[in-house]
C-alpha cells in the first residue's frame, strides 16, 4: 500500500492510499458480495478532515504523480458519506 499526503489549493491537508482488495475476495469468498464489481480492482482513497473520498479506477503510478496531479485524481473521486454510528439507547 502506497500513502501520501498533500494540501490542495485551499489549503486543506489531504491524506491518500491504495486500497486493493485481498486475494480472499477476489477468489469470490462471501465477503465479496458486499464489493461493487467497479471496486474489485481497488480504489483510492482521499481523507481530509472534513471529507472522504473514493477514486476508481486509478492510476497504477500515482503515487509518483506531484501534487497537482494528485490534486486532479482528488477532484474526480467520488465522496463518501461519513458513516453514522449508533448511540448508546438507540
Amino acid at each position: 500500500m502506497a500513502f501520501r499526503t498533500f494540501r490542495d489549493p485551499e489549503g486543506r491537508e489531504w491524506q491518500v492510499w491504495d486500497v486493493i482488495p485481498s486475494r480472499e475476495v477476489e477468489a469470490g469468498s462471501r465477503r465479496s458480495n458486499y464489493l461493487p464489481a467497479e471496486m474489485a480492482d481497488g480504489w483510492l482513497c482521499f481523507e481530509a478532515a472534513d471529507q472522504k473520498r473514493r477514486l476508481t479506477p486509478f492510476p497504477s503510478d500515482w503515487a509518483t504523480h506531484d501534487d497537482a496531479a494528485i490534486h486532479a485524481l482528488c477532484c474526480a473521486a467520488e465522496p463518501v458519506a461519513a458513516r453514522r454510528t449508533a448511540s448508546i439507547g438507540e
